[in-house]
């Protein structure tokens, strides 16, 4: 079951460390970190239903996702492993996933796509993405974040039962997808510099329009979410003799997820027939930054390094693999890449190894206590949640029957009504 929003997001950015491509896929890669440096610009809270937005400058101190209510964070990679070892290695570097130049196989309606696992039937009502480019942008109202790149645009999708296995996606079933567009840029251009961003996507549980999702599900039964693929936890398409939703047998849930970039000049994103920006425009790379699981990088003294997964952590990144694809406009996966496992020590030459992941992050409904009239979860009673309710109750969902007695009615909003004015505990 997939389920798509195109959204036109004016976002903004700034951050920063290093910078370069992925390697050969036989080879563990490493990457230069006296190359392009990355300015991580904001923060992004944007509510999918409601259309909330909420930007933080980086700049400002504040490097957190808004406070969404109850949702905690049960899946991480962390992005500055580095930290730690040495400070001046602690931002993120750049991994370029199209550069629409024609000379690199990462040219043009790639996608890259990265894995892990998590516990079956796991519940996710909000997303972290990220981008970096070097897309130059106008900042046209002064507020220090782009205004947007016509037709600079991304589509994260996420996966049930994937382990990644680059010749078998017989069992990959897809869960969600959604389409950014129009994503900002660099507002204040500098060659040695690209721009980060990096956004929380709250998949709005409790309006009609949720794109809360369960991973995995095992026995059909949905937990308050809206999307899942009912029962794939117990299939074996490829008839390994292992279910779909445990295909390496670890006795965790296999789920992937992956990122397309469309460069500006491309794509019609808005349907009028018409491509939006101009290719002009489009001889920037974009991509994201990669990231670790909580753990530590052990020498295996032939110049790779294994990774010890710190379960310690509830968001530890539990089996995430040092290892990604990228696949083609046709499917076909194209290459394979992996570090040969996390270094935080420059070689001679100034190269470091990074994690072959990519920056992400899960949330899932907490147990703070609930606040239904808080129709968002953004924590906050306001506008928004009204909003909400009146969404729900014309198109007879569910949550628009506050009174829970099978009618849409006077009723129903006399009592959100009284509940809104009570406010949350």
């Amino acid at each position: 079951m997939t389920n798509r929003s195109s959204t036109s997001l004016v976002f903004s950015i700034c951050a920063g460390c290093a910078c370069s491509f992925a390697g050969a896929a036989d080879l563990p890669t490493t990457l230069d970190t006296s190359d392009l440096r990355v300015r991580d610009i904001a923060h992004i809270y944007y509510n999918i239903a409601s259309g909330e937005r909420i930007v933080t400058l980086i700049n400002n101190g504040q490097t957190s996702g808004a406070d969404t209510g109850n949702s905690v964070s049960i899946w991480a990679n962390i992005s500055n492993p580095c930290d730690d070892v040495d400070p001046g290695l602690s931002t993120a570097f750049f991994y370029v996933a199209d550069d629409n130049s024609g000379t690199t196989s990462l040219a043009t309606a790639a996608t890259t796509v990265d894995w892990a696992d998590i516990s079956v039937d796991t519940v996710v009502d909000c997303v972290r993405i990220n981008w970096v480019t070097g897309h130059v942008d106008t900042d046209s109202d002064s507020d220090g974040i782009g205004d947007g790149v016509i037709g600079l645009g991304g589509q994260w999708t996420w996966w049930d039962a994937d382990n990644g296995r680059f010749g078998d996606r017989s069992t990959r079933t897809p869960l969600i997808s959604f389409v950014f567009f129009n994503l900002p840029g660099d507002p204040n251009p500098n060659p040695e510099f690209a721009a980060g961003y990096t956004a929380d996507i709250d998949l709005a549980s409790s309006l009609a329009s949720s794109l809360v999702f369960e991973i995995c599900d095992t026995d059909s039964d949905l937990q308050d979410a809206t999307i899942h693929n009912a029962g794939i936890g117990n299939l074996d398409n490829n008839f390994d003799g292992l279910p779909d939703s445990d295909l390496d047998g670890d006795g965790l849930a296999d789920w992937s997820w992956g990122v397309r970039f469309f460069q500006p000049g491309t794509f019609d994103f808005d349907g009028d027939g018409v491509v939006d920006g101009d290719l002009a425009d489009s001889m920037h790379p974009i991509g994201m930054t990669p990231a670790a699981p909580e753990g530590d990088a052990i020498p295996n003294g032939d110049g790779t390094w294994s990774y010890e997964i710190d379960l310690e952590p509830d968001d530890a990144g539990t089996g995430s693999e040092d290892a990604f694809a990228i696949y083609g406009p046709d499917g076909v996966a194209s290459e394979f890449f992996w570090f040969g496992g996390m270094s935080c020590d420059p070689d001679d030459d100034g190269f470091i190894t990074p994690y072959a992941s990519f920056h992400a992050q899960l949330f899932g409904p907490g147990d703070g206590g609930s606040c239904p009239q808080d129709t968002n979860g953004d924590g906050v009673i306001n506008f928004f949640d009204i909003t909400g309710f009146i969404v729900c109750f014309n198109v007879r969902a569910p949550c628009g029957d506050w009174n829970a007695d099978g009618d849409w009615d006077f009723f129903d909003v006399a009592a959100f009504l009284a509940d809104f004015a009570a406010g949350c505990p």
